[in-house]
């Protein structure tokens, strides 16, 4: 079937939301569903996957996730981009990615009601405002949103990728019947052991020889990345040999004067932004990965890449990490820098043991986290709705 997505966002930038959208498509096209993509007209074209973009505004370049009141402007360049395709695509199904892309796809329905709907929920649109500061706790504007929020998830049937954003759904009172956790997956194929890339290393100056622990990811505070720098300090104080490497964006400036801040500067490695396709080569780099992120409810795809590599992650203890990892994580007590460093330093002192567990990572991954079961979730789905 003919399917139109809709990404209010700058697709393709290599961070979580881009690459499962990404791997979304490429799975239901193994499926025989023919599907185009109305996105921004900032990003990067990727092979394969048909894509439609808004003009691209010289003063709009954020690549990184949140809300902005830039995206508000965007919003009506999107939503005439998304009736034109429809128009000239004529698509079985519109299937909206985030909430941005929930409220185009209501509108389209103004025009198009015989089409079948989807709303791909990736988080909840009033918990990230608030982690990002464009709303405070308690306000007028907190409130509203929550409202807001409520009216969105319940005019579609929604997918998710946990059981924690499924309850959260429940709660919301959308029905059994019109939401469904279709889960999140990795591309087992892509990202898989590897040697440990000797150019990169060099190119960076990272001793193989020397302890190594990994972050990849958004440099943000709602994702942890405060919290990650100190347990990075409280690592070194009892490993002075230590080694960081840090793989992300934005505000590598920032962190970079927290690292001198902190004196580990000279112990931290940042990499920057890294090509998802090439990516796994940069994950060959260590053995131990990290997974900071302190938002209760939201998925966590860098997990995903970190099991199928064979890497051990340590974690903090949320519900959906131990969803996604099961009983091949090390956990730390949410939001203790302390005791995440505590895992570290258990898990550099425990090789032997850390390999077993990155091994069972990576057949959980193979077994059970497959973009192919994914994409035959969502397909199910799509045959639910009728078409």
């Amino acid at each position: 079937m003919k399917v139109l997505m809709i990404a209010p966002t700058p697709f393709f930038a290599d961070r979580g939301c881009h690459t499962q959208i990404y791997e979304e498509i490429k799975a239901l096209q193994k499926f025989g569903h023919e599907i185009i993509l109305c996105t921004y007209g900032l990003g990067r074209d990727v092979p394969e996957i048909k894509i439609v973009r808004t003009i691209n505004f010289f003063w709009y370049h954020k690549l990184s996730a949140g809300p902005s009141y830039s995206k508000i402007l965007l919003l009506p360049f999107m939503i005439l981009t998304t009736i034109r395709t429809v128009l000239k695509f004529k698509p079985d199904i519109i299937h909206g990615h985030l909430h941005e892309g929930a409220i185009i796809a209501r509108i389209c329905k103004l025009f198009f009601p015989k089409k079948k709907y989807i709303f791909d929920m990736q988080g909840s649109l009033t918990g990230e405002s608030l982690q990002h500061g464009f709303i405070e706790q308690g306000s007028i504007f907190h409130k509203s949103f929550i409202w807001f929020e409520k009216r969105i998830v319940n005019w579609f049937f929604v997918i998710t990728q946990s059981e924690s954003m499924l309850k959260e759904l429940e709660t919301a009172g959308v029905p059994e019947k019109r939401r469904r956790n279709v889960k999140d997956g990795v591309d087992t194929d892509n990202f898989c052991p590897l040697p440990f890339n000797e150019e990169i290393a060099e190119k960076y100056k990272i001793d193989k020889n020397r302890p190594r622990v990994l972050f990849m990811g958004l440099l943000e505070q709602y994702q942890g990345a405060d919290v990650m720098f100190e347990t990075f300090k409280y690592v070194s104080e009892i490993m002075t040999d230590i080694q960081f490497i840090v793989i992300g964006f934005p505000n590598i400036e920032k962190y970079k004067e927290i690292c001198k801040d902190y004196g580990i500067e000279g112990k931290v490695k940042f990499l920057g932004r890294v090509d998802y396709n090439i990516l796994p080569q940069y994950l060959s780099l260590a053995d131990i990965a990290i997974a900071p992120k302190i938002a209760i409810t939201e998925g966590d795809g860098k997990i995903y890449n970190y099991m199928a590599m064979g890497m051990v992650t340590v974690a903090f203890d949320r519900s959906v990490s131990r969803e996604i990892l099961g009983d091949t994580g090390l956990f730390a007590e949410f939001g203790n820098a302390k005791s995440m460093a505590e895992r570290i330093i258990w898990a550099v002192n425990h090789p032997d043991e850390c390999k077993e567990i990155g091994k069972k990572a990576r057949e959980r991954a193979v077994h059970n986290l497959s973009w192919d079961a994914v994409g035959r979730r969502i397909d199910e789905v799509y045959r639910i709705l009728g078409v």
